[in-house]
């Protein structure tokens, strides 16, 4: 997909880092020489900044993390708790912007900056393709020196104080506060028509949020960057933030929609007929009409639909109930010739007041400190298989893959794609519909087992293609159609619009037409990771294809094997040292197509 390529047969990272060893002693030319001066120099300090900004990160989304938590004394009365709660937050909100502003000085310091352009550009004289790839990696991190430097700054700091509100946020159904999880539960639960329209409306109410009730609202300020994104990349040379991520990320747009538009129309028909049984529970569970049931209220919104257990007379959550899943991923590290304690020990879990409740996997130092942030029941009763399901997706995917990559390599090596492992991610989550894990971690019975491979394995096909219409294709599309809209089209109205009109084309949701709303907002994406929902599209074309190679390595063990354990150290010991489309090829033979993904969804039954 990019003309930046590597088309040597396949090498390890000791391979890659004997190479390069040999490279740096040999006669170079000016721009080799250039090229391995700035890396060994300006390419570490860079690394260090962008550990720093990774760590405040942290600090910020957990409010200081596990030990300067956010509990309350229980002598503590709500004013005082509140005051000491927004102190934490401006505190490191505050550390937070000082490491990006950091890091945005270094990158954009002029002398500095201009040096690794001009090797860019000269980059055909770099014969060793592992150099020349560092240089290309690097290239993206200085190439906007001469852009406006207070516009980067703005958007930096909107962003960050985005990402504090999303933290900031709590729904409030009856006048009380609950946590993300807890109104998940609810929505999941709800029978009552009434109620379940209160309770949607309570998620999607992200969007008005304002942070610490004051200024401007999370849709506000999320149209705000992105009129100033589509400034830096209009200044950068392309058309909009969204073309211009793109081509950083080495996707070429026009076959990305063209892949797109592959797997809509193959898979379309059989989400159709699905839409119409999940329609026809809905009616059920709540007592409603055909047309409400198309309404947004009645499916958990247009986020993932708590209806599909009813149509697939399934669900893995009664079997995970009161299973804490920490062991679970340590074993399961264990049983593919891994360790994950460190990772799992390390990562905070638990809903405190104030720390960020969305799921992510930090690689802090590649391969030395990962850990994930979750949003785990204390309780482990409610909505425990999703939540065994996503640590399988953050631990054994993101920190598995992670923790696989060669310390020795090169910084700008030292990480992973993001299609890539978000591949390894979406690959783990199957392992809670593999036989010999629900026999050898879970300690299950025959009948759990012989109904989570019929029953479940029919639940997970439809999961993820329910899944693929409400995130993978519908999000790209309207963000596509977001930052190709003019500074005078975005407005609430508009994108509002926008929104209702991509729900009901790839999902068949009719969002009234007297709310007029920002449910897109539900999406913290949209404001602290944009232009990034393609990496999951692309992630599980490539999840689909590897996870084909493994089960033809490992037979009906799967990706539950040494072999897949192997597989995957193989090749993420090597870090980006590939573009991912090479990787592709290298891990299965084949570029990637859909052909693989069309093949499993041939094994679901939708009458």
């Amino acid at each position: 997909m990019n003309p930046i390529t590597v088309n040597s047969g396949f090498k390890s990272a000791a391979e890659i880092i004997a190479q390069l060893k040999k490279v740096s002693s040999q006669n170079l030319n000016d721009t080799e020489s250039a090229a391995v001066q700035f890396i060994s120099t300006e390419g570490a300090e860079l690394s260090r900044l962008n550990e720093v900004a990774g760590y405040a990160l942290w600090d910020m989304y957990t409010l200081g993390g596990k030990e300067l938590s956010t509990r309350r004394p229980d002598e503590t009365d709500d004013a005082t708790f509140k005051r000491r709660l927004e102190e934490m937050q401006s505190k490191y909100e505050e550390a937070k912007n000082r490491a990006d502003k950091a890091l945005l000085d270094f990158k954009i310091e002029p002398s500095r900056a201009s040096k690794l352009v001009s090797i860019y550009g000269e980059r055909g004289r770099i014969s060793d393709l592992f150099l020349r790839r560092q240089v290309e990696l690097l290239y993206p991190d200085f190439s906007e020196y001469n852009i406006d430097p207070v516009l980067q700054e703005e958007i930096i700091r909107r962003t960050t104080r985005l990402e504090m509100m999303y933290g900031d946020f709590a729904p409030i159904v009856g006048g009380e506060e609950l946590t993300d999880s807890k109104l998940d539960q609810m929505i999941k639960e709800s029978t009552n028509p009434n109620s379940a329209i209160e309770l949607v409306k309570a998620k999607l109410s992200i969007g008005n949020h304002r942070f610490q009730g004051q200024g401007p609202t999370v849709a506000e300020e999320i149209l705000e960057v992105v009129k100033l994104r589509n400034q830096l990349a209009k200044k950068a040379g392309s058309p909009n933030y969204y073309s211009y991520q793109l081509s950083r990320q080495e996707i070429n747009e026009d076959e990305l929609i063209q892949l797109r538009e592959q797997v809509t129309k193959a898979l379309k028909p059989i989400y159709d007929r699905l839409r119409s049984k999940m329609d026809l529970a809905c009616m059920k569970r709540y007592g409603i009409s055909e047309a409400d049931a198309r309404s947004p209220y009645f499916q958990g919104g247009v986020r993932f639909p708590n209806i599909l257990d009813d149509v697939m007379k399934f669900s893995p959550d009664p079997y995970f109930k009161g299973i804490d899943p920490r062991p679970i991923l340590k074993e399961s590290g264990r049983l593919i010739g891994t360790n994950v304690d460190d990772i799992v020990d390390k990562s905070d879990l638990f809903p405190r007041p104030g720390k960020n409740p969305w799921w992510y996997l930090f690689s802090l130092k590649t391969p030395g400190d990962i850990r994930s942030i979750g949003d785990i029941d204390p309780n482990f009763q409610n909505d425990m298989g999703e939540t065994v399901s996503t640590e399988c997706h953050e631990v054994m995917g993101h920190g598995v893959g992670s923790s696989f990559v060669h310390p020795g390599l090169p910084n700008s090596f030292r990480d992973l794609d993001t299609i890539i492992t978000e591949a390894d991610a979406m690959m783990m989550e199957d392992l809670m519909y593999n036989a010999h894990w629900l026999k050898e971690v879970m300690k299950f019975d025959a009948g759990v087992i012989d109904t989570f491979l019929t029953k479940g394995d029919q639940y997970k096909l439809a999961q993820l293609l329910v899944t693929f219409f409400h995130n993978y294709l519908l999000i790209p599309d309207f963000e596509r159609e977001l930052y190709r809209m003019n500074d005078n089209e975005l407005t609430l109205d508009k994108v509002n619009k926008l929104w209702a009109e991509k729900s009901y084309e790839y999902l068949g949701i009719k969002i009234p037409s007297d709310r007029n709303e920002p449910d897109w907002t539900y999406k913290i994406h949209f404001a602290a990771s944009p232009v990034y929902y393609q990496s999951y599209f692309l992630g599980q074309l490539v999840r689909a294809q590897q996870a084909a190679k493994i089960n033809e390595l490992a037979g009906d063990r799967g990706i539950f094997s040494l072999e897949s354990g192997n597989f995957l150290r193989k090749y993420r010991d090597v870090g980006e040292s590939y573009p991912w489309f090479e990787m592709v090829k290298h891990m299965t033979g084949n570029a990637l197509s859909a052909d693989a993904l069309k093949v499993e969804f041939e094994k679901l039954k939708v009458d």
